[in-house]
């Protein structure tokens, strides 16, 4: 599966390709396009597919509101071409990936992988892999791996048994992307909710891999884990252990995190007081950025953040090396700020 640029119109947009993972059930296995619902599956469905990006698109963004289009005049918004979707067998989809990454460039052949969060549907997660993949200007593929969140703001508590049950299948989907993709690095970005789902599969991964031979990851980017901090500092030893380098982001503006930690009558890692530092991974703290309303989708929204995460993918520096960081002091240990 190649990159493609239609050139139609003035209108003309660029098909960005995705490779996905996903345990929801389709709604229609004799036709894709209808796409994935938001039950479950107890199988993994591998696949590929497309998203429109137009030229007007913004960095940090996946489209303006329609009040916004309506002054300008202007469509920015990105969309997934329902008709790309397509279904491939576990050693189709491999064998694929390892033709696409042999025919880059050898300092081209890694790959990013995205775990959505609570409240995304299946599109609106393709969406945010593609403006992540366009935006990171990743060099390798950009994947994703979609497990079966309802897509609906009253859903959190099914959402959360949810997470839970597709554990295994995202360890599979990334043990399977070390052996089997041939890619040189393998980073993960997890967001949310996916983070409960991240910190479990690591954790079979490693017990997994004890008696086999090394698996690494490259960068994993932590972005406001709604997770329980004592279960994170309990196991996150898997991410010294399996990852290059893992970097926590933070924020004491993230809303939806702050409502988490109501629910649950405890702190959320993604939120702070108290921060939340363990050694062997990065926190940075990126309260001074710009932020959207419910201080959530920081991740993949502000320039400042998705420019450090540039940095690591290219040179994994270390806080001390990055540009715009500071360093701060909390209880004798060391976290970082970004913006000012």
């Amino acid at each position: 599966m190649t990159r493609t640029v239609k050139r139609t119109n003035s209108t003309e947009a660029t098909l960005y390709p995705l490779w996905f993972g996903t345990n929801r059930k389709p709604k229609n296995l004799q036709d894709l396009s209808l796409g994935f619902s938001g039950e479950r599956d107890r199988q993994l469905h591998y696949g590929t597919c497309q998203v429109a990006v137009p030229k007007s698109h913004k960095i940090g963004s996946t489209g303006s509101p329609f009040w916004q289009r309506l002054l300008t005049f202007t469509d920015d918004r990105l969309k997934l071409k329902q008709e790309s979707l397509k279904y491939l067998q576990e050693n189709n989809f491999w064998d694929e990936i390892q033709r696409t990454l042999q025919a880059n460039q050898p300092d081209e052949r890694s790959a990013l992988v995205f775990i959505h969060g609570f409240n995304v549907s299946f599109e609106d997660a393709a969406l945010r892999a593609a403006q992540i993949g366009v935006d990171l200007q990743v060099a390798g593929i950009m994947a994703f791996y979609s497990w079966p969140s309802r897509g609906k703001l009253v859903s959190y508590p099914a959402d959360e048994a949810t997470i839970e049950a597709s554990e295994r299948y995202i360890a599979e989907f990334l043990l399977n992307l070390v052996q089997k993709s041939g890619a040189e690095k393998i980073h993960i970005i997890a967001h949310s909710m996916g983070n409960r789902g991240l910190l479990r599969a690591m954790q079979r991964i490693l017990a997994q891999v004890q008696a086999e031979s090394k698996v690494s990851f490259g960068q994993i980017f932590l972005a406001a884990p709604d997770v329980d901090p004592d279960i994170f500092e309990e196991l996150a030893e898997a991410y010294q252990t399996l990852a290059e380098r893992t970097t926590l982001y933070i924020s004491a503006k993230d809303k939806a995190l702050a409502t988490s930690g109501i629910i649950h009558d405890h702190p959320r890692v993604g939120f702070f007081p108290p921060i939340t530092v363990v050694d062997g991974i990065d926190t940075v703290e990126v309260s001074n950025i710009d932020l959207t309303f419910l201080g959530h989708g920081y991740f993949a929204d502000a320039r400042d953040l998705l420019q450090d995460m540039h940095q690591l993918l290219i040179h994994n520096s270390s806080p001390e090396q990055r540009f715009g960081l500071r360093k701060k002091q909390e209880n004798g240990q060391n976290y970082w700020i970004i913006g000012r």
